[in-house]
C-alpha cells in the first residue's frame, strides 16, 4: 500500500494516491452531483452525526464552492473528494494484450486499457475541533458500495500520516454516530482508543483518540493484526 509521505508537501490539487484502490484530491464543481446523490441514499444519512442537508443540489453546491475557499484558507486541512479504482474490462485487456503482442498496438494504448477507471466513492477529512480549534480529527463518508473492503483503512492511514506530518501535533480525534460500530471498529483498527462522548454538531457522538505515540507504536504492526485486535476491543465493549 501507498500512504502518503509525510514529510512531503501538499500542493493543491491532487490527486494523491492513498493506496492502489483509492486516491484523493480536492472537490471541484464536477463533483456537485456526486455529493448530492450520495446523500439522497438513505444508508448514508442514517449513520451521520449531522442533518446538514446536501441532498438538495443547492447546498450540495455550496459544500463544494465552500470547500474550494476553505482550503486556501486552512492549507493542510480541509475535506477531500475519495475516489476508488474500478478494474478494467479483464476481456478488453486480453485482447489489448494480445494485439501487443502482435505488435498491432503500440505500449502507451495498452497502457490506457490497463489503467483503472476512477470512481468518486465519497470523502475523507481532516479538520479542526469544532468545539476545541487546536484539536484535529479524521473522518471519512463513504457511498454503500465502498463499505466493504478496506478502503476507508486506506484513507484512515493517509489522513494520519498527513495530520501527524506537523511536528507538534501530539494527538488526533475522531467521532461517529454511537450506533455506528463499523466507523468505530474503522477508528479502532487505526489505533484510536474510545474517549467516551462529545457533543458533535448539536448530537452527541462517540469519540476516539490516537496519540502520536500509539499512532507510531501502531504502524509497526501488520494491518491483519490491527484488525485482530480491533475485533476483540469491539466485542468487549
Amino acid at each position: 500500500m501507498t500512504v502518503c509521505d509525510a514529510s512531503s508537501p501538499f500542493g493543491p490539487p491532487g490527486p494523491w494516491p492513498a493506496s492502489a484502490r483509492l486516491r484523493l484530491r480536492e472537490f471541484d464543481s464536477a463533483d456537485i452531483a456526486d455529493v448530492q446523490r450520495m446523500h439522497q441514499d438513505a444508508r448514508v444519512r442514517a449513520q451521520l452525526v449531522d442533518d446538514v442537508p446536501l441532498h438538495e443540489a443547492a447546498r450540495a453546491a455550496a459544500f463544494v464552492q465552500g470547500m474550494r475557499a476553505f482550503y486556501r484558507e486552512h492549507e493542510g486541512t480541509g475535506i477531500w473528494c475519495a475516489e476508488r479504482a474500478v478494474p478494467p474490462d479483464p476481456d478488453s485487456v486480453a485482447e489489448a494484450r494480445a494485439a501487443f503482442a502482435a505488435g498491432e498496438i503500440e505500449a502507451p494504448l495498452l497502457a490506457l486499457v490497463e489503467a483503472p477507471t476512477w470512481r468518486f466513492c465519497g470523502w475523507f477529512s481532516l479538520v479542526h475541533v469544532q468545539h476545541a480549534p487546536q484539536e484535529v480529527e479524521i473522518g471519512a463518508r463513504l457511498r454503500p458500495e465502498a463499505w466493504c473492503g478496506t478502503l476507508a483503512l486506506d484513507g484512515g492511514e493517509w489522513l494520519l500520516a498527513r495530520a501527524f506530518a506537523q511536528p507538534g501535533r501530539a494527538r488526533v480525534f475522531g467521532y461517529c454516530d454511537p450506533a455506528n460500530r463499523s466507523a468505530a471498529h474503522c477508528l479502532r483498527a487505526l489505533g484510536f482508543s474510545a474517549a467516551g462522548t462529545a457533543p458533535y454538531n448539536g448530537h452527541t457522538a462517540a469519540a476516539f483518540v490516537l496519540t502520536r505515540e500509539e499512532w507510531q507504536a501502531s504502524r509497526e504492526l501488520p494491518r491483519r493484526e490491527r484488525l485482530r485486535r480491533a475485533s476483540c476491543t469491539s466485542r468487549a465493549a
